[in-house]
């Protein structure tokens, strides 16, 4: 039997309990790591020599990392999943009940049931260390704290607070922790254990649960101390609160709901009916479908960090991660580029030949770190050392001693290989060159160069800073050591990164292309601008279709549209009334005219003028679920040939590429996960449907029909 708990008493009399993992990389509280803390605390219990208690971990860099998912998702039903919290809060409960002063001793990250563990505590000491952070995340994956923090956490630091860090998951680091009450003191991370045991020695009266016990009169807020202390300025928070989530979740979340109850409900309970409560809310939410897409989405990312492409490289490369990437062309894309390098403390050379276009890109970088200073989330210096990690020319000098090179200007095939050809040749030879390109071959950019086994594509998505995906795109020549190269440097750069094979439009342009010719399609058969995009909106989509092709610009969603329907002709047809709408001078946001009416970039109204350019025929009366599963099918379909071809390897893969790069709602997992939701048999049967009555576009892949014979799952061991 493995031992996951230690004890060392000191001499004078107390107990310090360190935790370590025996079979895994992290800690977790997992089944046989609860049964054994549960020995624990029953030993401690019984010791009458015992003067205090410390727990620690025995990892260098994280406390607990909280409960272990796959525990989680064993348990099948809404009361297996209660007993299972009650259990869990009852063996918390001991350290509270032990007679002895008890202290959380947190270095490194506390999320979860980690957190829970050290508010059942009488104290909490943080480390000051960059990589200490507290937090409740469960919201993150559609539940919410079921081991005490809905409970413990309010009474120490109060409603507002609380509400804080459970519905958005926020990490506190030590010195805020310390600030907020959650934490009694915020030391080096080598005094840690010592000061740990000066705690240790200290009773609390107050049984630690409130601020004011501990005279911290001058950093209380008196107004908001009467509002939470007062059942009426509860109730008040309460409906504020609820607003506040429905108009940013717009319902699709219902955690977020089941906290709120858990928190004010438990606030009027005692203790321990307060917990009963959370147990209960808790197992509701487990077994909801957006738990389970959000837990899904949980690990097809986690998958992503061991992609077999990293062997190969860290082979060729050893521990020596990307440390200076050479971006050609200072636009928009190749600024966000260099400015997401210097972020994450990577040089960055970009080349471009306009002085204009230089100065743009570094003001847009200085600007970016500002904002992050002015609201505290950067220091002035850090600001100063980010912006020298990024270096413009006006010719691709220093070059060779990139690691990775970006190619990142128009979606122009001659222009992209005349400058592989210009920086080819004084690349070093264990160099990766990239092109930034959503829907160009690499293999055709690739077709004249001497060194293809290092040429790839990294398409980032606009803007670069915010959105999360990298869609790395590999040749058959491209060695498995380049494709590592540049997952190793989208991970640095904090993407998700996903690797797809070279083929028209790849994987997320391919998927798009077909939603947006469909809506499209919809508005020329004279279904209004505003229908369609609420459609999808109440379905879950971020914005809607028709405001996506203003966002990325008439002029771009055409050209998309045209080069994809000359790869899949008998699939997507780019409607015709489109180009009489980019032909009146309409390029969306960037030039405030688009199907929607702009005031300095601000989205407004539909423009019902745009009707008159695309003359719509008004051919089919359409239900809001007609409007929605027609771009919506054809997205999943054409998600699930990219699988049947190979262009993605795995449906993980696809899901990730959805959710994180094109927005389809989270809650639903992503298109593979979302069949398995509705069943393959109830995807494919609707779409013989559509196809009966709007055409053939509407078949079914081959791979969707194989899985609805026998409605098999995409994950079946979720």
């Amino acid at each position: 039997m493995k031992h996951h708990f230690t004890r060392q008493d000191t001499p004078d009399g107390f107990a310090v309990v360190t935790f370590v993992k025996q079979d895994g990389d992290v800690n977790v509280l997992s089944e046989d790591v609860i049964r054994e803390f549960d020995m624990v605390l029953d030993t401690l219990k019984s010791d009458s020599s015992v003067k205090g208690v410390v727990f620690m971990s025995g990892r260098d860099d994280h406390f607990i990392y909280g409960a272990d998912i796959k525990t989680i998702q064993s348990l099948k039903t809404v009361e297996d999943v209660r007993n299972g919290c009650e259990a869990l809060q009852a063996i918390f409960q001991k350290i509270p009940d032990l007679s002895v002063p008890t202290v959380a001793a947190i270095n490194g990250a506390c999320l979860g049931g980690g957190l829970e563990l050290a508010l059942a505590c009488t104290w909490r000491i943080a480390t000051d260390a960059r990589e200490t952070k507290l937090a409740l995340p469960e919201i993150q994956l559609g539940l919410i704290p079921g081991a005490g923090g809905t409970q413990r956490l309010p009474r120490l630091i109060g409603i507002q607070s609380s509400l804080d860090m459970i519905l958005t998951g926020k990490r506190l680091d030590g010195r805020r922790a310390l600030k907020s009450g959650l934490v009694d003191a915020c030391v080096p991370k080598h005094l840690l254990r010592s000061e740990a045991l000066k705690f240790a020695a200290k009773r609390r009266e107050t049984g630690g649960l409130s601020s004011l016990a501990k005279g911290k009169l001058p950093h209380i807020d008196f107004a908001k101390l009467a509002l939470e202390e007062n059942p009426v300025g509860r109730r008040i928070m309460s409906k504020q609160a609820k607003d506040m989530i429905t108009k940013k979740t717009k319902g699709f979340y219902p955690a977020s709901y089941k906290a709120l109850e858990a928190v004010f409900d438990g606030y009027e309970r005692s203790l321990a009916k307060g917990l009963k409560l959370e147990a209960q809310l808790f197992a509701e939410c487990a077994m909801t479908s957006e738990s389970k897409s959000l837990i899904h989405l949980f690990h097809v990312t986690s998958a992503l960090k061991k992609h077999p492409s990293k062997a190969a490289a860290e082979k060729k490369f050893g521990p020596r991660p990307v440390e200076t990437v050479g971006v050609v062309g200072a636009g928009f894309m190749g600024a966000g580029i260099a400015l997401v390098c210097a972020e994450k403390g990577i040089r960055a050379r970009f080349s471009d030949p306009s002085r204009e276009s230089n100065a743009k890109a570094l003001q847009a970088a200085a600007k970016y770190f500002q904002k992050k200073v002015e609201r505290r989330r950067m220091k002035p210096f850090e600001m100063a050392s980010k912006l020298t990690h990024i270096s413009p020319g006006l010719s691709p000098q220093g070059f060779d001693q990139a690691d990775v090179v970006i190619e990142a200007v128009f979606e122009d095939m001659n222009l992209k290989r005349r400058i592989l050809a210009q920086i080819e040749s004084s690349m070093r030879d264990d160099a990766v060159f990239a092109s930034n390109t959503s829907a160009l071959p690499i293999s055709e950019i690739a077709a004249e160069s001497k060194r293809k086994d290092r040429i790839l594509g990294m398409h980032f998505f606009s803007p670069v800073e915010k959105m999360p995906l990298l869609e790395i795109v590999t040749t058959p020549e491209t060695a498995d050591w380049a494709t590592g190269r540049a997952v190793d440097l989208g991970q640095e750069l904090g993407k998700q990164v996903i690797v797809v094979k070279d083929s028209p439009g790849f994987y997320t342009t391919r998927a798009l292309a077909f939603f947006l010719a469909e809506s499209a399609q919809l508005l020329m058969e004279g279904i209004e601008i505003e229908k369609i995009d609420k459609a999808l909106t109440d379905f879950g989509f971020p914005v809607g279709p028709i405001t996506l092709i203003d966002e990325v610009g008439i002029d771009v969603g055409i050209h998309v549209l045209e080069t994809m329907e000359k790869s899949y002709p008998d699939r997507i047809k780019s409607p015709a009334g489109l180009t009489g709408v980019a032909a009146s001078g309409r390029l969306g946001r960037k030039n405030n005219k688009g199907f929607y009416q702009y005031e300095n970039g601000k989205k407004g109204d539909p423009d019902t003028s745009i009707y008159s350019l695309i003359n719509p025929e008004k051919t089919h009366k359409l239900s809001p679920a007609d409007i929605v599963d027609r771009p919506l099918m054809l997205f999943i379909n054409e998600s699930v040939r990219c699988l049947e071809e190979g262009v993605i390897s795995c449906p993980g893969d696809g899901d990730v590429g959805a959710v994180f790069g094109l927005g389809f709602p989270p809650f639903w997992g992503g298109p593979f996960k979302y069949i398995d939701h509705i069943g393959a048999k109830n995807i494919r049967d609707r779409m013989l449907e559509l196809g009966e009555r709007f055409g053939k576009r509407f078949t079914p892949s081959d791979m969707l029909n194989e899985y609805a014979k026998t409605n098999r799952l995409f994950f079946p061991e979720e």
